[in-house]
């Protein structure tokens, strides 16, 4: 046994065997796990993208070169682990059922992407192709800029500028080969480029003072240094997916920072979400191409500083002087125009209100546009005093020749939106009466108001030359009017079926039928326990169905497919639905309302808001032109299976 322990070869046999023996354990221990977890967890999960066409403006002919960058991006963007880009063939065809015709602007980017359920989409052009220089070997260069737009804001949320080279070489030597080669080097560059770009996103943790714009130290963000923030990094400030303000950085510690308020649309809050805004990057330096960089401008000395300054100061204060004194400059601010609905009739609501400027606002003046728009010497839709307006489509609405604002009786009573008490008696017109809007089409209104200034005049002192003496008079001016979003007003859709107080409804294979509506392109089915529908633990909003008829009424309507309700969490919220749908023994049948909901979908922000009614609530959920509540009961459910 001695000599066996200690002969060379029986150790190295014993090694081998031990060797031998362990390392399918060690293998087993090592062997790579299903990595299903790792992008969804890591990254948060794929994003769906809508990849549209390039644009070619190189002022080098051919839509090809841009099919092929944009091909290019498409394929990159879909070999990682962050991009999952819709194939060109569903792109196109959604366009088409959504009768979208190229080039594609940001509402119909939108719509497609909403349709197509992505959340990104993916633009770009060719900035420019040239050759390299004469000294070298014969080269093409292609300018490609990327981006990746939010669907739902169309904020720019990612980017490229990339410069791809293709040189000539043995067999390729044709330059639009070499451009094509280009091309698609540049798409690999810019995917590169936007998958190396991480902006840091953060929660509001507590707001600090009164949050006017420009307010230092007013924000407290939950990154720092170590997630990538930097000093003077700008951020946008979402609610629900909906841009509510922007704030600066103003102070990085290591996990959180400090920020002022540079915008403050919808009030800042803690729990909103903050974003950093992506900054396009410029062409970068390439050995034989002069990029394109940014103009900065030139730091000047002090004293041009200063100088620069005092304009500053001085234009302010002429700012506020012609405010003051009603010159261009208005008064009014917060101009919203929202749809809404009057006794079953379409309307529109417009709200407003006054600047500190507006102390001696006499009145205001309401506008409609295209149709009506502001005139010194025109007829405005109406003149109030009050801070919101109703603008009605039937019969007509006229302004009565004073400053009174009067709209036509029906049914042996009026309505007057000043804030007056209804007529008593049908009315007519007047000549020159400005007539109602027509529902469906789109308009945008504007508010001025009319304010007293004060006019100083001088004359001369008759008893002594050195002297003169003067008096203060006032006159009435018009501001310039502030302009709304677009509005469409839209009468309510009709609904088919089911019909009110229907009975026997199957819940696995509900499928309710309505009528389309002029200038609504958009329909939401709206399905709750609650009858007033603003209980949101027990609504359910189904799947925005796109109209096969914007511009006519009465078309029928229905959801792509039948929705099984019995499935659907909120409704399971009541304890009588789910106690139901459960089959306990002995549970009552519920009662389950529904409606019908329609918008233009590039109305900004879009109808009344039916839980808040608030002008400046940017969420747009529940801003819908609804139709009447109906109810219905659910057919008996099957047994159960054995």
């Amino acid at each position: 046994m001695k000599r066996i322990r200690k002969s060379r070869a029986a150790r190295i046999i014993g090694w081998l065997l031990t060797v031998a023996m362990i390392t399918p354990l060690v293998c087993q221990s090592l062997r790579p796990q299903a990595a299903f977890a790792q992008s969804a967890s890591a990254t948060g999960g794929m994003q769906t993208v809508v990849v549209v066409d390039f644009a070619n403006k190189s002022g080098v002919p051919g839509e090809l070169l841009a099919r092929t960058a944009t091909d290019a991006v498409a394929v990159e963007l879909g070999n990682s682990a962050r991009f999952d880009p819709l194939r060109r063939d569903e792109v196109d065809r959604q366009a088409r059922d959504l009768n979208l015709k190229k080039p594609y602007d940001m509402v119909a980017m939108s719509k497609l992407a909403s349709a197509l359920s992505a959340t990104g989409i993916v633009t770009g052009e060719i900035v420019a192709v040239k050759p390299g220089p004469k000294t070298g070997p014969k080269c093409v260069s292609v300018w490609l800029k990327v981006s990746i737009l939010e669907a739902s804001s169309g904020q720019l949320t990612s980017g490229a500028a990339q410069i791809g080279v293709a040189y000539a070489r043995a067999g390729v030597t044709d330059t639009d080969e070499l451009a094509q080669e280009a091309a698609n080097n540049a798409a690999n560059l810019a995917v590169k480029q936007i998958l190396q770009t991480v902006l840091p996103e953060g929660t509001i943790i507590s707001s600090v003072g009164n949050g006017r714009v420009g307010t230092d130290l007013g924000i407290l963000v939950n990154k720092g240094s170590r997630d990538g923030v930097g000093e003077g990094m700008q951020m946008l400030v979402l609610r629900d997916r909906q841009r509510v303000g922007k704030i600066a950085v103003t102070a990085v510690y290591a996990t959180d920072s400090e920020a002022k308020v540079l915008e403050n649309t919808l009030g800042i809050r803690p729990e909103d979400k903050v974003r950093a805004i992506f900054p396009m990057p410029d062409f970068p330096n390439v050995a034989g191409f002069k990029a394109v960089t940014r103009k900065t401008p030139s730091n000047g000395g002090s004293s041009v500083a200063a100088l620069g300054k005092l304009l500053v100061v001085l234009l302010v204060g002429g700012v506020v002087v012609a405010a003051v004194a009603g010159g261009k400059n208005s008064t009014t601010t917060a101009v919203v125009a929202e749809a809404t609905t009057l006794n079953g009739a379409a309307a529109v609501r417009v709200t407003y209100r006054d600047n500190m400027w507006g102390s001696t606002t006499l009145e205001h003046q309401i506008w409609r546009e295209p149709d009506y728009g502001y005139n010194f010497q025109g007829t405005p839709v109406a003149a109030l005093t009050g801070f919101i307006y109703t603008d009605l489509a039937s019969p007509w609405s006229y302004w009565d020749g004073t400053k009174g604002f009067r709209q036509a009786a029906t049914g042996g009573s009026g309505t007057n939106n000043n804030g007056g008490a209804g007529e008593s008696e049908v009315v007519t017109p007047d000549a020159g009466a400005v007539p109602g809007f027509t529902p469906g089409n789109s308009y945008n209104y504007g508010v001025n108001a009319i304010i007293r200034r004060p006019v100083s005049t001088s004359t001369s002192n008759n008893n002594n030359n050195n002297g003169t003496g003067g008096t203060t008079e006032t006159e009435d001016v018009s501001t310039e009017p502030v302009r709304s979003g677009q509005v469409t007003p839209v009468i309510p859709s009709i609904l088919s079926s089911p019909q009110d107080m229907a009975v026997n409804v199957d819940l696995a294979k509900f499928n309710p039928a309505w009528n389309s509506t002029r200038g609504a392109d958009v329909f939401v089915v709206e399905v709750s326990t609650d009858r007033s529908f603003k209980n949101k633990t027990v609504l359910v909003q189904l799947p925005v169905v796109y109209s096969t008829a914007v511009m006519t009424q009465g078309v029928t309507q229905n959801l792509p497919a039948s929705v099984d309700l019995t499935a659907l969490d909120a409704l399971k919220r009541d304890a009588t639905f789910a106690n139901y749908v459960n089959r306990v023994t002995g549970s009552a049948k519920p009662t389950l309302y529904w409606r019908i909901g329609a918008r233009n979908d590039a109305d900004r922000p879009g109808p009344v808001d039916w839980i808040t009614s608030s002008a400046g609530n940017g969420d747009r959920t529940y801003r819908w032109v609804y139709t009447g509540i109906r109810s219905f009961t659910p057919a008996d459910m099957p047994p159960p299976p054995p």
